[in-house]
């Protein structure tokens, strides 16, 4: 708040100095409020005038703009005496005069109680101790006394008027004292003299420039009697190092740390200000311990500081609840929620919170106040549930492994341990609710359909592919994990057979299925293993004439030479060759996109081509580019540098330092955040990104706060415009991530897939006309810190570069269109848009109520089982369809296998014996 006095400006008469302060006091609580204003983002600028003084107020831009406007503040005071705009003046003290004097002696004698109060509790007692008024008017910045009205200064109470001295007994619970330097000498209000002095030489400590100064005294037994505040403790002051000029020789260190032991009768009566006063005192010791080694750091302190008030209300909120142990605090929720946690005994001016947000005096007070602290709950907090918080003890739950659950969810116990036959993940806990959650969510889509006897059968063979899966290669197993598995089997006669010979079954199952399939197609993608080896996985995908679709590893291949597109042709036909796969019926080929697969002379897909042409010359080999990572390339248009690597910088900075770490982690726990650390940014991670953007945002307040306390302040988290840009980019990557969510899994149909990308389309163009009309409907992060109408405009440009790079890069799945939307929707189709050898069957199926009744009931694909055979050529259009990848999102699955399995361990199996042992897996 400034202050800006006119002179020149006459006034009729002057007012009181009560009434002026007042007058500053309101103008103080409108400052408070200006501030409260600010924090909303709002700017405010007022300008206030009390006789010939002019009041400026507002935020900080608002007080630069009044403040170079001198003009503005006299015009306003000229038109305020102009006009005779002049506040009700205050009773005349004259009118005040006439209140009863014994009513005002009465207050005067409270307020300096309980000004002794808070002095003797400022010097450790809760005994009331005299203040020494006129050597505080001597020397002010030893004593400094917080809550007083703005613009009241601390003085004897007699000197204060009857509205002071009321307001100060209405309000006394926001007053504090604090000492900055005591007051030592034959006048000590503790009744005991220091002195300080070192054995080789007296040193005199400077008045404004010293360092953190511990005075410990020992009274004698004959001085209890007489002084019940001298007890034996230490009294810590901090003094202010304004002055840079020592007086202490160079050799003391800047953070003094002197200990004084006084011994002796510290009888009052016998010590005066002479040297024969000092005499009586038997000085023991003056010791200067070592910081490194006798003192803990002052961050070390505040921590335990923070840990001890932590605990302390954990304890009690855990009283509250009714057990015996501590229990972690809700502080959030207890916040947001008053009214359902009372908290009682806190100190005078202290309000209950996280201990990170509380101040170094405030822990120390409310550790001096922990017997009278107490938690009440009087509702239960939203949720959270008090009933239960004990630390679950699995062992003494008694759970017992059902053999009911091995037909219900194929599972088994091993080594008390229920194990998943379907895909040998373990649960850690006995309990049905866990078992059928598992298999309902991954594994009941393909097992519902065995019932009774073909379930039992499903099941014993399960078990047997286990042990075999388990014991097959004695390089890989020893014998004590065979002992351990062998109650695997039901069946003990069984023979243990290499994992080859079971794979080996396996390959000609998947022989005898390839030869049913009407049409195929294949995804290639790559990766490097653990040792530096290029594996080339091809899966297929194949319709047989019930519309049946099989996703299987084909097989994988390592690239040990050059990798270019003929060298992968070559890989690929040799594995086809090793099926005898009909050339003729291969539909598409996925691939991930590379010159090396899609290359207009030498790819793959070019080779590809040219081999199924020379086969059949009808045919047209289509060239799928996954979905998955066209959206994550697009993606990357949105790069915004400016808001990324400020993001990762701070998170690297704060999460690759175990120090920072530690204490971020610890200062979430403190504040009850909903995060227990944040996230590292991987750029080859589809959802990286956007997960990690959304939990740095929803953490701002913290980081910013935790990188300034440790001297790496972030300007950029206080500019508007890059929280803004960081809202921004959290909603977009948050809509990405849901869409690439969607992309993935299992026996996707490639039409479904190619609808999510419209639909996407479909919002981008739909938020482009929202943002143009500041309409940020659907990007709620933005809207939660948008103050400005044309905030949305500023980001039209991204929207549409967006848009654009999808079209562009979606523009392989345009030439198929028509051909995707004749399978999802035959009955919708424009005949013109049908490729003539197909229309006439297409025209017959649109008349068709029964199939159209069908096709409403089940939808697409189930449909394709219920068409009838009189439609041959619609039925192979279908199947084609059918067969297509829509992503490499299998292969992807695989290498996640891969890079699980092949540890450097086991990275020395034969290439033969990582293929059986991966189609097992898959």
């Amino acid at each position: 708040m400034a202050q800006v006095a006119v002179s020149a400006l006459p006034m009729e008469n002057e007012e009181s100095s009560e009434s002026r302060m007042v007058v500053t006091f309101l103008v103080s609580a409108l400052e408070s409020m200006c501030k409260e204003l600010a924090k909303s983002k709002a700017e405010v600028a007022c300008i206030a005038m009390y006789e010939t003084d002019v009041f400026v107020v507002g935020t900080e831009k608002g007080r630069a703009f009044v403040n170079a406007r001198m003009d503005l503040q006299k015009d306003f005071a000229k038109y305020c005496i102009a006009e005779g705009v002049h506040e009700a003046k205050p009773p005349c003290p004259t009118n005040r005069m006439q209140i009863d004097s014994g009513e005002t002696e009465i207050l005067r004698k409270a307020v300096e109680d309980y000004f002794c109060f808070c002095y003797g509790k400022a010097l450790g007692t809760t005994a009331m101790v005299p203040i020494p008024y006129e050597k505080i008017l001597r020397d002010p910045a030893a004593l400094v006394v917080q809550g007083l009205p703005e613009g009241v200064a601390f003085q004897h109470p007699e000197n204060y008027g009857l509205t002071t001295l009321k307001w100060i007994l209405e309000n006394k619970a926001g007053i504090s004292f604090i000492i900055n330097r005591p007051f030592l000498g034959p006048a000590n209000q503790l009744g005991e003299p220091v002195v300080v002095t070192d054995a080789k030489r007296s040193v005199t400590l400077p008045s404004e420039s010293c360092g953190t100064i511990s005075v410990k005294t020992e009274p004698m037994e004959d001085s209890e009697s007489q002084h019940p505040c001298g007890s034996s403790e230490v009294i810590e002051m901090e003094l202010p190092m304004e002055d840079s000029t020592q007086r202490v020789p160079s050799e003391t260190n800047e953070d003094l740390e002197v200990e004084v032991k006084i011994e002796g009768s510290t009888n009052s009566s016998t010590i005066t200000n002479s040297a024969a006063g000092v005499e009586d005192l038997n000085i023991v010791q003056v010791t200067i311990p070592d910081n490194e080694k006798e003192r803990l750091s002052s961050i070390e302190k505040i921590k335990q500081l923070r840990e001890q008030v932590n605990d302390l209300f954990s304890r009690k909120f855990g009283e509250a609840i009714g057990v015996d142990f501590p229990v972690k605090v809700p502080y959030r929720k207890i916040t947001f929620n008053p009214g359902c946690v009372v908290i009682d005994g806190m100190p005078p001016g202290v309000v209950f919170k996280a201990p990170g947000y509380l101040e170094i005096s405030s822990m120390r007070r409310i550790l001096d106040a922990a017997e009278f602290i107490k938690f009440t709950v009087i509702r239960p907090l939203p949720g959270l549930e008090l009933s239960n918080v004990g630390k679950r003890k699995i062992d003494q739950e008694g759970r017992v492994f059902q053999e009911k659950w091995e037909r219900a969810y194929f599972f088994v116990e091993v080594q008390n341990i229920p194990t998943c036959l379907i895909c040998k993940q373990s649960m850690s806990v006995s309990k049905e609710y866990n078992l059928r959650r598992h298999y309902q969510t991954n594994h009941s889509k393909h097992y519902d359909q065995y019932t009774e006897k073909m379930r039992d059968e499903k099941l014993h063979e399960l078990k047997k592919g286990l042990r075999r899966y388990l014991l097959g290669s004695s390089e890989i197993v020893g014998p004590e994990q065979k002992q351990v598995f062998a109650d695997v089997s039901p069946n003990d006669s069984v023979a243990v057979q290499p994992v080859e010979d079971v794979a080996g079954s396996l390959w000609e199952k998947l022989r005898e299925k390839i030869k049913s399939f009407v049409a195929y197609s294949i995804a290639i993608d790559e990766i490097t293993d653990i040792n530096n080896t290029t594996q080339l996985a091809i899966f297929i995908r194949g319709v047989d004439e019930n519309f049946d679709v099989s996703e299987e590893l084909l097989d994988t291949v390592p690239m040990t030479g050059t990798k270019s597109g003929n060298e992968i042709f070559l890989r690929v036909e040799k594995s086809l060759k090793r099926f005898n796969i009909d050339w003729s019926k291969l539909v598409s080929v996925a691939s991930t996109g590379t010159p090396a697969m899609v290359d207009a002379n030498d790819g793959l897909v070019t080779k590809l081509k040219s081999k199924v042409a020379m086969v059949c010359k009808d045919s047209d080999l289509k060239s799928v580019c996954c979905i998955i990572h066209l959206e994550s390339l697009c993606e990357q248009k949105l790069k915004m540098e400016h808001v990324m690597s400020v993001v990762v910088n701070s998170v690297n900075w704060i999460c690759s330092r175990g120090l920072n770490h530690s204490e971020f982690t610890t200062l979430l726990y403190e504040l009850d955040s909903q995060y227990g650390s944040l996230l590292y940014y991987t750029e080859i991670k589809w959802l990286s990104r956007g997960l990690v953007l959304k939990r740095f945002f929803e953490s701002l307040e913290e980081i910013d706060s935790f990188m300034s306390s440790r001297g790496k302040p972030l300007p950029q988290l206080s500019s508007q415009d890059w929280i803004r840009d960081l809202a921004f980019l959290v909603d977009m990557t948050m809509h990405l991530n849901t869409l690439n969510i969607s992309l993935q899994g299992h026996s996707q149909v490639v039409t479904q897939m190619y609808d999510l990308i419209r639909a996407f389309l479909a919002k981008l163009c739909l938020w482009e006309t929202h943002l143009a009309r500041n309409n940020l409907a659907h990007f709620p992060t933005l809207k939660s810190v948008s103050r400005n109408e044309s905030d949305g405009l500023n980001y039209i440009p991204k929207i549409v570069e967006l848009k654009t790079e999808f079209q562009k890069r979606l523009s392989d799945f345009k030439l198929y269109e028509s051909e995707l939307a004749l399978f999802s929707s035959p009955f919708s189709m424009k005949i013109e848009s049908v490729h003539e050898a197909l229309q006439m069957e297409v025209i017959d199926l649109q008349c068709n109520t029964v199939l159209k009744a069908k096709y409403d009931k089940v939808g697409v694909p189930e449909f394709y089982k219920y068409l009838w055979s009189s439609y041959p050529k619609y039925r192979v259009h279908c199947a084609k369809i059918l067969s297509m990848f829509g992503s490499t999102y299998i292969c992807e699955q695989l290498f996640s296998i891969m890079k699980l399995s092949k540890t450097k361990y086991c990275s020395q199996l034969k290439d033969s014996q990582w293929d059986s042992m991966l189609h097992i897996a898959t």
